[in-house]
């Protein structure tokens, strides 16, 4: 049995499991969810693996863990930063710029490549707009990852993209769509630049490039809006 150098057991299973996730991210960031095995966590925390299930079940709920520390921070900084404007055309730009900078704070491909394996259209349409495509069929699974993985990404979709279909859909009532995709697709660009960004880089030099990265494709989300709102509407 490990020592304990914490004043209570609560203490010490709370820093043992915060050191659990730590590890479980740090391997996610630059692996991938393939690399994440019971086994590489125990090394990595120098515990006994009988240890470690006293904590996690299996891998996939160490996932669970993990994206459980990043979305919900992130969902309330998105509701919190929407929640100062009423005007859909402000909110494409707020949701722009929100979504980048916690792209910034807790890294994006890592954390959605976990469940990049899984290309199902209905999914996909899921993901995107917030409903199943045929909300009378059963939310697709996959056989990774876990159903409640599965659940809580779909929950956290909904949430982000919610109030940009509905800017669009109040800027452009008979297309929404074309709004929504080209939106999307300028912060998902966005957010690849700020996944390339030099790990050894020093902070000040990251921020400097992340603010770049941030005002960029935020004027790019801006010039969209006046492009897609002017004239007829597009087919």
């Amino acid at each position: 049995m490990p020592r304990i150098h914490e004043s209570t057991l609560q203490e010490h299973r709370a820093k043992t499991l915060d050191q659990i996730i730590a590890a479980a991210e740090a391997i996610l960031r630059t692996g991938g969810r393939d690399r994440l095995t019971m086994a590489e966590v125990a090394r990595r925390t120098n515990l006994a693996r009988n240890s470690l299930y006293r904590y996690a079940r299996d891998a996939d709920q160490l996932c669970d863990m993990v994206m459980e520390r990043h979305l919900p921070d992130w969902g309330q900084a998105l509701d919190q930063a929407l929640g100062r404007t009423d005007d859909p055309r402000r909110t494409v730009e707020i949701w722009t710029r929100t979504n980048l900078e916690q792209a910034g704070l807790h890294g994006h491909g890592w954390l959605m490549n976990l469940y990049a394996e899984q290309h199902d259209e209905q999914l996909r349409q899921t993901l995107i707009y917030g409903n199943p495509s045929n909300p009378q069929e059963p939310v697709p699974r996959s056989d990774r990852p876990t159903d409640r993985q599965a659940q809580a990404l779909l929950d956290f979709h909904r949430q982000v993209n919610q109030p940009l279909i509905q800017a669009w859909a109040a800027l452009r009532p008979t297309d929404p769509a074309m709004g929504v995709e080209v939106t999307r697709g300028i912060v998902q660009s966005g957010m690849r630049l700020i996944d390339a960004l030099d790990q050894d880089l020093a902070p000040e030099q990251r921020q400097e490039r992340l603010t770049i990265i941030i005002e960029k494709v935020t004027a790019c989300a801006k010039a969209v809006i006046a492009t897609l709102t002017e004239g007829p509407t597009c087919a």
